[in-house]
């Protein structure tokens, strides 16, 4: 959306059923939902489904759209509410493990591999493309439980406390998988640091 007063013709339209509408608001929104679906959930192919259904939700449920906040947060809650769906039909299976991913100490406590760059600023990092698709791909390799977690509260802003409640996990478990889920992605950088240098 260009404007709050195009956002407030839409949500206009939306309530009142216009066809030209709905078409609008996935135009406008369908690339940014299905890459924060896909980010949450690892997979394109769920995520375009999860996506269609976070539209059928929007447009069946617009009428209690109270413009509190901006449609595209409303938006973007109903997106991460399907993902977490979508993820508890998965979980059913045994949790996976982030220790295959973290850094190795030795006896003494310290890292076994040291990080022997010069520090990269994020400005020069996130300019790369080869970079940003490297950060993607070491992301979507968390197992769900900590990448979930990782992308709530980074990416799109959700406090610990609002992360907890979305998961019925204690705030403490939340930092606690967090950190290991930072350390983890840390580890998997590693190698695209060094090259940059």
């Amino acid at each position: 959306m260009t404007s709050l007063d195009d956002e407030t013709e839409l949500i206009k339209g939306l309530k009142e059923g216009d066809q030209l509408s709905y078409k609008k608001l996935v135009e406008a929104y369908w690339i940014e939902l299905n890459f924060l679906a896909g980010r949450l959930l690892a997979d394109e192919a769920i995520a375009k489904d999860c996506v269609q259904e976070v539209f059928i939700k929007a447009i069946t449920k617009i009428a209690g759209f109270e413009a509190r906040g901006t449609l595209k947060a409303w938006l973007h809650q109903i997106t991460v509410n399907e993902a977490l769906i979508e993820l508890r039909k998965k979980s059913a299976r045994k949790e996976d493990s982030l220790d295959e991913l973290m850094l190795e100490f030795d006896e003494t406590g310290h890292y076994i591999d040291h990080y022997h760059g010069r520090p990269v600023s994020q400005d020069a990092l996130l300019e790369s493309l080869e970079v940003k698709q490297h950060i993607k791909l070491s992301i979507d390799k968390l197992p769900t439980n900590f990448r979930i977690i990782l992308i709530l509260r980074d990416y799109e802003g959700y406090t610990t406390k609002e992360v907890a409640e979305k998961l019925a996990m204690t705030e403490q478990n939340v930092k606690v998988r967090l950190h290991r889920s930072r350390l983890a992605l840390r580890n998997l950088l590693k190698p695209v640091l060094r090259e940059q240098q």
